[in-house]
């Protein structure tokens, strides 16, 4: 999954650098596939090495990491595909007008199709839980992209989505409102997702990090202890 999500990355701001001209960063799908790398990154170095937690602090970053990661992708991922439909790029950003046929229109849906086959597998095959105390994050991260837009449009005169365009007037509103709301539920539901999928598993919820049998042993040691 981590070589994946590197992929994701590599190709991803490739083509958006040599495609089309753009910093590389300016889309809400560039964050959230960097972020989809760290954060797999550090979940593939807790695997393997289960002993070297590398401290309190840096398992809660990669616990939150992993939270924000979640609800943006689903974010970038229904915005993705409801622009395949109702916002073609592929005059803007490819100057061809053969909507839906065109290379960019398809890698978009395909590429946030996989992103979502990913996070599936670690859903499946993870232990990580999602913890509620993590859903400002969320907001924290989008919200700093939303900055990060307001930067791009007073730095380069244009902004990727017209949901940060404030000179789009009042239409600009509803859709960043949406943006909020949208990630908001995207948390809840992953939370919802996760608990289900812990209570199965006899997770609870109540582990830090991927440690393989470490929960176990967590939940056995507090039985005994309260009996």
């Amino acid at each position: 999954m981590f070589a994946f999500s590197i992929f994701f990355v590599l190709y991803h701001l490739c083509y958006e650098n040599i495609k089309n001209h753009t910093d590389g960063l300016e889309y809400l799908s560039d964050w959230t596939f960097i972020l989809m790398g760290i954060t797999f990154g550090f979940l593939t170095f807790y695997s393997l090495t289960p002993n070297a937690l590398g401290g309190e602090g840096l398992a809660n970053f990669t616990r939150i990491a992993h939270s924000i990661t979640w609800p943006t992708n689903i974010l970038s991922t229904v915005g993705a595909w409801y622009s395949f439909l109702f916002f073609p790029q592929c005059v803007a950003l490819e100057g061809v007008d053969n909507y839906p046929w065109c290379y960019l229109e398809w890698y978009r849906l395909s590429e946030h199709g996989l992103n979502m086959i990913i996070l599936g597998f670690d859903w499946y095959l993870g232990a990580i839980p999602v913890k509620r105390g993590d859903f400002g994050w969320t907001l924290i991260f989008l919200g700093v992209y939303s900055v990060w837009t307001m930067y791009l449009q007073f730095h380069t005169g244009n902004c990727p989505y017209v949901m940060f365009d404030f000179n789009s007037g009042w239409l600009s509103v509803p859709w960043f409102n949406a943006a909020f709301v949208g990630v908001s539920a995207a948390f809840f539901l992953t939370k919802k997702l996760f608990d289900v999928r812990d209570a199965k598993t006899g997770n609870g919820g109540g582990g830090v990090l991927p440690g393989h049998v470490k929960y176990d042993a967590i939940e056995v040691d507090t039985k005994y202890e309260y009996e």
